[in-house]
């Protein structure tokens, strides 16, 4: 853009020219953005001027500036004086951007209620006729790239300001768009947005009461809906408007007749309509009717419900026909579309039978008029109770409240007053007036036990501030043949609380309502009988608790039994703290005090149904990935966890995504607890599977349904309960033996014991290798050129089919290499993609005690790795650290081995000797078989001297201060701390750094 065309443009001259040649590089609004090259354009807001940041645009060196009043003081720089800065700006922005509207179809939608919904009826009619449509509307900005990929931005207004407006337009143009429809708010064409643009169609579907915190009242909010078909409209355009009974049908009316087109079409239920509905026939999950175009008929079948959602596809129909879509085009394109987001959207669990949940529905509705709408549509359809959950936004008109209030009392059975967005009103101010309103229509306060007591359930109200909490108790504490409607918020992915805005999603508290624990789940999970409380209140029911010490009031208390500890014992003490249920196999003192019990045979057992149960709620909601293998398993699983939350990522602050295992929480008990922490904010559950004996892996399988299984590795490992090094294969191999055929398997095809166990498996495999005999099995995610870079990691190139990278992995050891191409390979067959892969595992971290580099006070470099070992862990580790800092002196501080049955003798012998091998200058053991791994270590060549025994770390850590304090050993050598867990040899590190700084040893 050329500085010679602002004056054709504005239709006024500067009074200063520069060379009309002069280029224009960007048009703002914001004088922090303006610079050389930029016109600057002073907008009049509600809360600021852009006048009074004029000087300031100039000093960041604007090229012009376009403003209402010429400031007082000389600019230096053109100044162009317009009526409408506003006009301005839309006319500017599209010369700026080329007029990209010109080569499309235009479609507006304005109302205060249904734009959203039929613009997606819109879009899904357009599409089924052929065409190529981008939305710009409420829930987000979005389009169809030719080559099938969808382009989806956020949307921070409804309708956009002029410049990202115009944007948006010129990538939909340059992408192959046909057909945009634009929902235009009242704000937006008041503000003058959409000021350039003229539309082949624009769709009038309602105006009732809202937004009168900016408009001065109805009428001025009715004049700016009625600007859009008086000022930007085609010569030639279509004014489609949905007319009927009562207020917002009236507004149709009138708009109707005041309109000066030369085709304006009504639709709606009226006889008189040229597209309107007939025999409507709805239920709870969708409708049947005729679609009647010009006398026409057409049969409509539709997931939505509800009579507004008729006048929503009238009003798309009649768009559609406008556009000369064919009648059999339209009906196919309405039945195309699904659920639209947050526009009475039913909310389900998968693993949830429908008959056996109430039907939850979220909706934006946030007006009077919207929330009698689909309170009118559901109370139709609801054969139990209907309870409305609603509340109304702060720093927007209060005058609608005491309305929705009393709509709420007079349509529902159960209203569950809580927060929408409070922003920087008081909440409980708020809630005050709506409550007002609910009295008024004929509500009384009541707890929430009155108003869910079973047979002794009474109609009434209740205030929840919490929105979370709110939805939640209405979700859980709903019958079967309950609707529970949950309005205000629809799509929106926040919550507004002062100026903060915060992650929170209606849906999500819904689901996890539904997945809440009742003791209807808990019967449901555990096939158990409830003995004691059966005809209680049906109450929301807290965690899972197997801990009296952590259990917190309302948690569910498992008794668990163990061979030396048995909860029963704890009844008493879960009883006082609160606990809301227990759950036993021994018989258990009743009393009329205590809750709910429910008996089992297992309480164990009972704990894995209790996970799986909630991993089947959830189904395919969450990919489930189960991992297990001899060593590295920790490891693999924190690399996909920082590949997966890399992918899972959001701009706004958002629950975490991704759940994994914590700690050592992967047996039969650990891992059911983690799995119980899955909720409808996880995506993915990584989960670690460990064993001691065969059949483990089997039941954690069970428990977990895997939809993606690895087995890392099998070495020598837990033989003392497994024999033989082939026991330990087939034990690891019973993940891939309960997984289903539709799952994926990810195949280590550098270990061919892996290989064998995954052999008959009929699922689709995923192999990976590092190992040149490996990649010849052509796996589909490998690693090559592997460089070792000491303590600093690897340098690799990984290969996902024909995509390939070279990075830096930051974890030594080439068996970190194994272990990054493993959490490549799961990411991969989760469906993460490569460029995502590499950001994960470049940006991953060591972990607690997994070959963790630290330095002690005293300055000697320690390499942590004593969270366990078996052979072939510590061999890695061995010969990881020996290629740390040529030059530099290297430590082996090695504790036991164990279960490893009858070679236990011999595997510690050899690692002696591998010590030696490896040129350590000092070997420091300790534990049963410590003489073994000296006799190896003399056996290679280590001299007497260099390999000492001890009885315990603090003696071992004597020694080595000593060294230390006497400088034998430096800030440039390395420690290796390395043992099986129950050797803890991470003692040794907290001796070490005590006697540096003794203030610490009470820790």
């Amino acid at each position: 853009m050329r500085f010679f065309e602002l004056t054709n443009i504005l239709a006024v001259s500067s009074g200063r020219e520069l060379p009309p040649e002069t280029v224009i590089t960007a048009i703002t609004a914001d004088s922090r953005q303006a610079g050389p090259g930029t016109v600057f354009v002073a907008l009049k807001g509600a809360c600021c001027d852009g006048h009074d940041y004029i000087e300031e645009a100039v000093g960041r060196g604007c090229l012009a500036v376009v403003a209402e009043a010429r400031p007082s003081t000389r600019l230096g720089v053109p100044c162009f004086q317009v009526a409408d800065t506003h006009l301005a700006l839309g006319r500017l922005a599209c010369a700026f951007y080329g007029y990209p509207a010109a080569a499309m179809k235009l479609i507006a939608l304005t109302g205060t209620n249904g734009k959203t919904t039929t613009s997606w009826l819109l879009e899904g009619i357009l599409k089924q006729a052929g065409y190529s449509p981008g939305i710009i509307g409420t829930v987000n900005y979005r389009y169809m790239r030719p080559d099938a990929t969808e382009v989806v931005r956020p949307a921070p207004l409804t309708t956009p300001d002029p410049l990202l407006l115009q944007a948006l337009l010129r990538e939909m143009a340059d992408g192959g768009v046909s057909h945009v429809v634009i929902e235009a708010s009242s704000h937006a064409l008041a503000q003058d947005r959409l000021a350039g643009i003229d539309f082949d169609v624009a769709v009038f579907t309602n105006l009732t009461r809202d937004h009168l915190d900016y408009h001065r009242d109805m009428e001025d909010y009715f004049a700016a809906k009625k600007k859009l078909f008086t000022c930007n409209m085609k010569p030639a355009a279509t004014a489609v408007i949905v007319t009927g009974a009562g207020e917002a049908g009236g507004y149709g009316r009138r708009l109707a007749g005041e309109v000066e087109l030369e085709t304006v079409l009504e639709v709606g239920f009226a006889e008189d309509c040229r597209v309107r509905a007939d025999d409507i026939r709805q239920g709870i999950d969708g409708m049947a009717w005729s679609l009647i175009i010009d006398k026409e008929q057409y049969p409509v079948r539709s997931s939505l419900t509800g009579h507004h959602n008729v006048l929503n596809m009238l009003a798309a129909a009649g768009a559609a026909h406008a556009l000369s879509i064919s009648g059999e085009t339209i009906a196919a394109g309405l039945l195309a579309v699904g659920q639209v987001p947050g526009r009475l959207e039913r909310v389900v669990l998968p693993g949830l039978d429908a008959n056996r949940c109430p039907a939850v529905f979220v909706d934006y509705a946030h007006t009077p008029d919207g929330l009698a709408n689909v309170l009118a549509a559901m109370k139709s359809m609801t054969s139990g109770r209907l309870i409305c959950v609603f509340g109304c936004g702060g720093d927007r008109d209060a005058g609608k409240r005491a309305s929705m209030g009393r709509i709420a009392a007079k349509m529902s059975d159960l209203v569950i007053l809580t927060s929408d967005n409070p922003r920087t009103e008081d909440p409980e101010a708020i809630l005050a007036q709506a409550a007002a309103g609910v009295r008024d229509g004929g509500k009384v306060e009541r707890s929430l036990a009155e108003m869910f007591a079973g047979d002794k359930a009474q109609k009434g109200f209740c205030i929840i501030a919490d929105r979370g909490p709110a939805i939640r108790q209405a979700c859980a504490l709903a019958r079967p043949e309950d609707v529970v409607l949950i309005a205000g918020k629809g799509h929106e992915q926040y919550q507004i609380l002062g100026r903060e805005k915060i992650f929170f999603d209606d849906r999500m508290q819904a689901k996890n309502g539904l997945a809440a624990w009742t003791v209807r789940h808990l019967i449901a999970a555990t096939r158990g009988r409830c003995i004691h409380g059966a005809g209680r209140p049906v109450r929301m029911l807290g965690a899972i608790s197997t801990d009296t010490r952590t259990m917190q009031p309302g948690d569910v208390f498992l008794a668990l039994k163990g061979d030396n500890y048995d909860g029963h014992a704890f009844v008493d003490q879960a009883v006082a703290g609160g606990a809301g249920a227990l759950v036993v196999a021994d018989k258990v003192q009743l009393a009329e005090s205590l809750p709910p019990v429910i008996r089992v045979e297992d309480t164990l057992r009972a704990l894995g149904d209790l996970a799986g149960y909630r991993r089947r709620l959830f189904g395919d909601e969450v990919t489930v990935i189960g991992l297990t293998g001899s060593s590295g398993k920790t490891t693999v699983k924190e690399m996909t966890a920082a590949i997966c939350s890399r992918f899972y990522e959001t701009g706004e602050p958002a629950p975490r995504a991704v759940l994994k295992t914590r700690g050592n929480f992967n047996n039969l008990i650990g891992l059911p607890l983690t799995l119980l922490r899955l909720g409808a904010e996880h995506r993915i559950a990584i989960l670690e599977m460990g064993m001691n004996q065969p059949g483990e892996i089997s039941r954690l399988t069970e428990i977990a349904a895997p939809d993606i299984g690895c087995i890392n590795n099998i070495q020598e490992a837990h033989l003392q309960g497994l024999g033989t090094i082939d026991g330990v294969a087939s034990a690891k191999g019973e993940l891939f033996r309960g997984m289903d055929s539709e799952c994926v398997l990810v195949v280590n095809y550098d270990d061919p014991l892996v290989v064998r166990q995954a052999r008959h498996h009929k699922g689709r495999g995923m192999g990976y290798a590092v190992t040149p005999v490996g990649r010849r099995r052509k796996p589909e995610v490998r690693a090559t050129r592997v460089t070792g870079l000491g303590e600093t990691g690897n340098r690799i190139t990984l290969h996902v089919g024909g995509w390939k990278k070279r990075f830096l992995l930051p974890a030594p050891g080439e068996h970190n290499v194994a272990n990054g191409a493993a959490a490549a390979a799961i990411a991969h067959a989760a469906g993460i993609d490569p460029e995502c892969i590499v950001a994960g595992l470049a940006g991953f971290s060591t972990i607690d005690k997994r070959m963790e580099c630290v330095r002690v006070p005293g300055g000697l470099r320690v390499v942590n790795d004593s969270y366990n070992a078996n052979p072939s862990s510590m061999a890695a580790a061995l010969k990881t650290m020996a290629t740390f800092c040529p030059g530099s002196r290297k430590i082996a501080a090695l504790g036991d081995m164990l279960e490893l049955g009858p070679g236990s003798g011999e595997a510690h012998r050899r690692i002696g000797r591998l010590a030696a091998e490896l040129g350590y200058d000092l070997l420091a053991v300790t534990g049963e078989y410590r003489q073994y791994v000296v006799t190896g270590a003399r056996e290679a060549g280590m001299a007497r001297e260099q390999v000492m025994g001890f009885v315990d770390t603090v003696a071992m850590a004597d020694w080595l201060y000593h060294l230390m304090i006497s400088g034998r050993l430096g800030e440039d050598d390395w420690l290796l701390i390395k043992g099986s867990r129950g050797m803890r040899m991470e003692r040794l590190l907290q001796e070490l750094q005590n006697r540096f700084d003794p203030s610490r040893t009470g820790e």
